[in-house]
C-alpha cells in the first residue's frame, strides 16, 4: 500500500508557544499551530528529557535471566517490576545514562552495553525518546547508590517468566513492553 499524501501535507507550523508549567521531570507547553489548509489549533505538548531503560541479561546454557528491579511508582500508586531505567541528565549521552542507572539501582556493571532501540513513547503529545540498551557480561561491583527518596530492590528473574507476566499485575509498565519488544527483536536477529 502506498500513502497518498506527501509528508509536507501532514505538517503543522507553529505560530506561538508558551510554557504552562515547568517541573523537574517535564514541562507543559501550549502551542498554537496552523496546517497547510490554514486550519489553526491549540495543542498541549509535554516536553520531557530523554529516558533510558537497560536490560541486564545473565546468559547461561540452562536458563537466561534478567536482573529486574521492583519499586513503588507514584503515578500508578502500585509496586512494579521493571528493568533499571531513568532520565538522561542534561549533557549526558543515553548510553552513559544506561550505565549509570544500572550501577545506581543494582550495583552491577556490564562488559558490553548494546543500543537495541529508541522510540518516542507517545508522539501525539510528547517530545522525548526512550532508549533501550542491553547489558551483557554483568558483574557486581558495588552496593546500590539510590536517591534519598528511592527504595529499589532487585533480583534475577527468568526471561520466560518476564515474557509470560509482561502487561499484567506488577509487570504493567508500558515502557517495559517497548524495551521487551526491542529485546525480542534483537534476540531474533541473532
Amino acid at each position: 500500500m502506498s500513502w497518498t499524501q506527501q509528508d509536507e501535507d501532514h505538517h503543522w507550523t507553529e505560530i506561538s508557544s508558551r510554557y504552562v508549567i515547568k517541573t523537574p521531570i517535564f514541562s507543559l507547553i501550549r502551542s498554537k499551530r496552523v496546517d497547510r489548509q490554514k486550519r489553526e489549533g491549540e495543542f498541549f505538548i509535554v516536553e520531557a528529557p530523554e529516558w533510558v531503560t537497560v536490560i541486564p541479561l545473565f546468559e547461561t546454557p540452562e536458563n537466561d535471566e534478567f536482573l529486574m528491579v521492583r519499586q513503588y511508582r507514584h503515578g500508578s500508586r502500585q509496586v512494579t517490576v521493571e528493568f533499571p531505567a531513568g532520565i538522561v541528565d542534561a549533557g549526558e549521552l543515553p548510553r552513559d545514562a544506561a550505565i549509570r542507572e544500572l550501577k545506581e539501582e543494582t550495583g552491577y556493571e556490564a562488559e558490553e552495553i548494546i543500543a537495541i532501540g529508541s522510540v518516542n513513547p507517545n508522539p501525539a503529545f510528547m517530545t522525548n525518546h526512550t532508549h533501550t540498551f542491553l547489558a551483557r557480561g554483568l558483574r557486581k561491583v558495588s552496593e546500590q547508590k539510590l536517591d534519598p527518596l528511592e527504595r529499589v530492590e532487585f533480583r534475577k528473574v527468568p526471561v520466560r517468566e518476564v515474557f509470560h507476566n509482561m502487561g499484567e499485575g506488577e509487570y504493567s509498565n508500558g515502557v517495559m513492553l517497548i524495551s521487551l519488544s526491542f529485546f525480542d527483536k534483537w534476540k531474533r536477529s541473532m
